[in-house]
């Protein structure tokens, strides 16, 4: 059983999302020993980029690491119950980082020479150096351990041993002096002074990685033997929740398995009741792309599991050389869709969907030249049975969140319920990074709980790559919100076909041109054997008529010749003309022939020409159709946004006026009270300048009666007489 009271007493003790998320283990009944163990354990792994960040500001980043590193060692050998006294786990760690670097730095390193998270906008980035600079160092610093590092006025207050109400009113003048330097509504994440406050203080996790937490004892050594069967050769990588092995099986010739065991224990018979009824739920999930479980037992009150061993890289180290194309992305998510719809319809919830749980298993025995395989299996790893949603916030690895999942932890009143749909957005998350080389959102300064916050209450913002327009409809509806406007897995299955359907519109209009042009080519042949047989008849009409001239020619010669024989020879001389008659009526009747094919030619061409401008033409008019059908879906988001938005305002702003209202008549009730107060201090200040007048009567009597001193001397009191 869990003891209540020091649970209780650090539930208290944390922030609203570790607060949450504490009660929810504690509810679970998952684990062994009290709740304030795994708290505090887990509250190191919560602050871990935090404190490396709030070290790193004012020592550097190499001796940040150091200290960071020593931190944890003292708080492995401490006592937990010392780490959970009030104000808890965060306070007591953020105030020894504070000693350890009042003991260990040398000269101060300015703020402004640490990398500070750059923010788009360069006049934001402008008012956050003018910000720190007009902070004073206390203001700074419990500016930065409210909001960046996410401690409570009550813990910054111990860290920096004050008074709580003198850390509060720090607080205040720092929030007051980020609204007179960058506005009531700057142009932060959230448009909240707070939220600038926290990026100020957010260094850049591109060039400000904290050093890896030190490796946990092992559940198992090397050789251990599991179930008399499993053989453990080597470790293959461990985390906050379980460690994986390399494992011989004993059973099968020269066959080598992945051996996972949760590195908390059990803690009753429920908890290993409700442990294999999961199991059981997962290992009837049969999907190529779901890790399927082979075996499992019990090895001194841990959970372990084997699992197919296999050649690969994750789908986070692959997005480090370059992001996917949109023909990869769909070859990988497809299958990862359809796994997630087969373990919906078990009834199983992922819980944890985000790159590094993403396998990309290597099929070919033979890889290519350049290393990369041709043929690869998508593998979704890490089922419900190794993090719950409470685990991965006391983790601080909540980035692929959905809305509702993180409004659980934020405090948000009536969250909505958690279901599938949940997996669907961390996959459409996934996809999206995956797609998109420009930087994602991260939890700035290491914030969880402003991140789970923002997140309960905002969508990600989808990617504004040009080259991936196209798909922002569909990720609209992939991320939106509410989890009634996303589609289950199965539909994202089917929608995931948008991801190549350009290439595949772009291959039908190739394949209708290897059709049209072979035709177009065989047209202009017969156009161009039409136009050889005219130039041919035309040739032989010419020559036909030289030889007509030539007879009509010998004809003349003859005639001259028998002149004298003329009337022998007219009748032949009226035949042969009568022939040239003939003749030139037929080549008048040939040449108009000519003519109207050559019309017909030409007004064939323009035909042909006015085809073409018309597809043209049609084709630019479906692009314009299609690009007004995408502005109007955009439009149609963004109107809906900005009505959630004004109505978000709208109750924002009613409770502004009523709380105006309730100032307003304190106010003017207390304005009527100074107007008392003022009345009776000017009938008290009428008496007293009456009294003063008198005394100064008395006192002119009394100088004319006493013989008085010289102006210039003073008396024997050091006074002077002069009034």
């Amino acid at each position: 059983m869990l003891r209540a009271e020091p649970a209780a007493r650090s539930v208290r003790a944390l922030l609203p999302a570790m607060d949450i998320a504490a009660r929810s283990m504690m509810e679970s009944q998952a684990i062994a020993g009290t709740i304030a163990g795994v708290v505090a354990d887990r509250a190191l792994d919560h602050h871990w980029q935090g404190l490396f960040q709030y070290a790193s500001i004012r020592v550097g980043q190499e001796l940040a690491a150091s200290l960071l590193e020593k931190l944890e060692a003292e708080a492995g050998d401490a006592p937990q119950q010392e780490l959970d006294l009030p104000p808890g786990p965060p306070a007591r760690l953020y105030r020894r980082m504070r000693e350890l670097v009042a003991a260990e730095k040398g000269a101060p390193i300015a703020p402004d020479s640490a990398q500070y998270w750059p923010p788009s906008d360069e006049k934001l980035a402008r008012g956050f150096v003018a910000l720190r600079k007009a902070l004073s160092a206390q203001q700074s610093e419990l500016a930065e351990l409210r909001y960046a590092r996410g401690l409570r006025d009550v813990e910054a207050a111990y860290v920096l041993d004050i008074e709580p109400a003198d850390a509060q009113r720090g607080i205040e003048a720092a929030i007051a002096t980020t609204a007179k330097l960058l506005g009531r509504r700057p142009q932060s994440r959230d448009n909240t002074p707070e939220g600038a406050l926290l990026e100020a203080f957010a260094l850049d996790p591109r060039s400000t990685r904290p050093p890896r937490r030190a490796r946990r004892k092992p559940v198992l050594a090397e050789g251990a033997l599991i179930a008399g069967r499993y053989e453990i050769e080597e470790p293959l990588g461990a985390g906050a929740f379980a460690d994986v092995y390399r494992a011989r099986d004993r059973d099968v010739t020269d066959h080598v398995v992945a051996l996972k065991i949760l590195r908390r224990r059990a803690a009753d018979a429920a908890a290993v009741h409700a442990a294999l009824r999961e199991l059981q739920l997962i290992a009837s999930v049969f999907h190529p792309s779901v890790v399927q479980l082979k075996d499992h037992g019990w090895h001194e009150g841990h959970l372990w599991f084997v699992m197919p061993l296999y050649r690969g890289e994750t789908l986070a180290t692959r997005l480090k050389r370059a992001p996917l194309t949109r023909r990869q992305a769909r070859e990988i998510f497809t299958p990862l869709a359809e796994a997630l719809a087969t373990m919906h319809r078990a009834g199983v919830r992922h819980q944890d969907v985000k790159p590094e749980n993403v396998f990309l298993a290597n099929l070919d025995l033979d890889e290519s030249e350049d290393g990369v395989p041709q043929r690869v299996l998508p593998v979704m790893l890490d089922l419900g049975v190794a993090a719950k949603d409470a685990e991965l916030v006391l983790a601080g690895t909540p980035a692929y969140f959905a809305p509702e999942v993180a409004a659980r932890f934020a405090g948000a009143p009536d969250p909505p319920p958690v279901g599938p749909k949940a997996d669907v957005f961390s996959l459409a998350l996934t996809l999206m990074h995956a797609l998109d080389p420009t930087p994602r959102e991260y939890v700035a300064a290491g914030a969880v709980d402003a991140f789970v916050a923002y997140r309960a209450a905002h969508a990600p913002k989808i990617s504004p790559v040009r080259e991936l327009s196209d798909l922002r409809p569909y990720f609209s509806r992939w991320l939106n919100f509410s989890p009634d406007a996303r589609p289950s897995a199965e539909e994202f299955v089917r929608e995931l076909g948008s991801l190549t359907r350009p290439e595949e519109r772009a291959a039908r209009r190739w394949a209708i041109m290897r059709w049209a042009l072979p035709t177009l080519f065989a047209l202009m042949a017969v156009f161009a054997a039409v136009l050889f047989a005219f130039s041919r008849e035309n040739e032989l009409q010419r020559r036909e008529r030289q030889l007509a001239e030539t007879r009509a020619q010998e004809a003349r010669q003859r005639a001259d010749n028998i002149y004298q024989d003329l009337t022998v020879q007219e009748a032949k001389r009226k035949e042969l003309e009568k022939d040239v008659a003939r003749l030139e009526q037929e080549y008048q009747t040939s040449r108009m022939t000519r003519e109207q094919l050559a019309t017909r030619l030409a007004q064939t061409e323009a035909e042909l020409l006015s085809v073409a401008e018309r597809e043209k033409a049609l084709n630019t008019t479906v692009a314009q159709q299609q690009r007004e059908a995408h502005q109007l879906r955009e439009s149609n988001g963004r109107v809906s946004s900005e009505l959630a938005s004004a109505t978000q305002r709208n109750e924002e702003l009613s409770g502004e006026l009523d709380r105006q209202r309730a100032r307003r008549q304190e106010v003017e009730g207390t304005a009527t009270q100074l107007r008392e107060q003022v009345k009776r201090e000017t009938d008290a200040l009428e008496t007293a300048r009456s009294r003063i007048s008198d005394l100064e009567e008395r006192l002119a009597r009394m100088r004319n009666d006493l013989s008085a001193p010289p102006l210039d001397r003073p008396n024997k009191h050091g006074l002077t007489p002069s009034l």
